[in-house]
């Protein structure tokens, strides 16, 4: 039995490769092209685009891992049906539980290992602020390790210690100067919360206002204070982090300190809870791809079943997202709108391996 096993293994290894590879090749060749149709200067820019999209892959293979995962499942015992191994197999008293029990184990495997990759590698690959910004400040803005983020305009600076959760503006200092260049207005915040329209909530602010030559000084303390951002929406969507860039621990608490604020949360949330249900899908698709595989064809055609099964694994995922989006529209409960699909799936898929007995 463990001589089967690692045969079913090496051969859902093998399909879990190739359709890795054939997946990633399409991405990256998808993004090329969306590149290249902004333009490139040289073969300098071409390269640095080339590397700008495999960057972009370990993110576009996780979204897709459940297109994945039934494919590779579909292939693996459909080329056993193939080659009438499968039926070998049944009829030395191997159950169709057992196999679906055997090519669950590398779904969970590599559903574990999408997890750590959204918490440790997906974030580093993402662009830094200092890159992200370089490009769009020009000479308006500057971003130092040491100093943080310092931005002008007009007689306005904004200084940005740094970003906590990568998107919780922390350590802020504004200064707004007269037009002799005199300092008439400091602002001091410990972390601001931007909202939608682009202003900026400051927290804890104590506001320092310089009145005369003299430099004479006022204090004033506040718990809250609107600030109109004078970032452009480019500069502002560069220095948040998209939310699935940001490992699942610093969304869990960004999600969560949301709520203690009272902010509009469901977004976010709806991220979190679909990674955190990427196992439980993938576990669903391998369900699926087997109980398919199960069911003979008398023309054995491996071909049709990964039609079959890419059909399923990509019309999963588009009814996912219309689920996501009419949730958030509906204010359906987050964890209901991400747990509740796959289960079904899962129902639905035993019921057919049950069939296949």
């Amino acid at each position: 039995m463990r001589q089967l096993s690692r045969y079913v293994w090496s051969n859902l290894g093998q399909a879990y490769l190739i359709a890795g590879l054939a997946i990633a090749a399409l991405l990256w060749l998808l993004q090329m092209l969306d590149i290249l149709e902004r333009g490139v200067a040289g073969a300098s820019d071409l390269l640095i685009a080339a590397f700008s999209a495999i960057r972009g892959l370990p993110e576009g293979l996780i979204d897709l891992l459940p297109v994945i995962t039934v494919l590779a499942t579909a292939a693996a015992p459909g080329g056993l049906q193939k080659r009438n191994e499968l039926t070998v197999m049944r009829v030395a008293g191997v159950s169709i539980w057992r196999l679906a029990g055997l090519s669950l184990v590398p779904g969970i495997l590599v559903s574990l290992a999408a997890l750590a990759a959204l918490q440790w590698v997906v974030p580093e690959m993402r662009q830094q602020p200092e890159r992200m910004l370089g490009a769009s400040l020009g000479e308006s803005g500057l971003w130092h390790r040491a100093h943080g983020l310092w931005i002008r305009s007009g007689d306005e600076f904004l200084n940005v210690e740094s970003l906590r959760l990568g998107r919780i503006p922390s350590g802020i200092e504004i200064y707004q100067f007269a037009e002799d260049g005199r300092l008439e207005r400091l602002f001091r915040s410990e972390q601001a919360l931007v909202q939608p329209d682009g202003e900026w909530l400051l927290e804890d602010v104590s506001i320092r206002t310089y009145q005369g030559r003299d430099g004479e000084a006022f204090f004033q303390q506040t718990e809250t204070l609107l600030w109109d951002s004078f970032l452009t929406a480019r500069q502002l969507e560069l220095l948040l982090s998209p939310p699935a860039s940001l490992p699942l621990t610093d969304l869990w608490q960004y999600v969560a300190g949301l709520k203690e604020r009272g902010q509009d949360f469901a977004e976010f949330e709806m991220v979190l809870w679909r990674r955190l249900a990427l196992p439980l899908t993938c576990l669903v698709m391998v369900l699926i791809a087997v109980a398919t595989a199960a069911v003979p064809l008398k023309s054995r055609a491996v071909s049709v079943r990964l039609v079959g099964a890419l059909v399923l694994g990509l019309g999963f995922q588009m009814l996912t997202e219309m689920g996501t989006y009419l949730g958030l529209l509906m204010s359906w409960p987050v964890v209901t709108v991400a747990i509740v699909p796959p289960a079904v799936l899962a129902l639905v898929a035993l019921g057919m391996i049950a069939r296949a007995r």
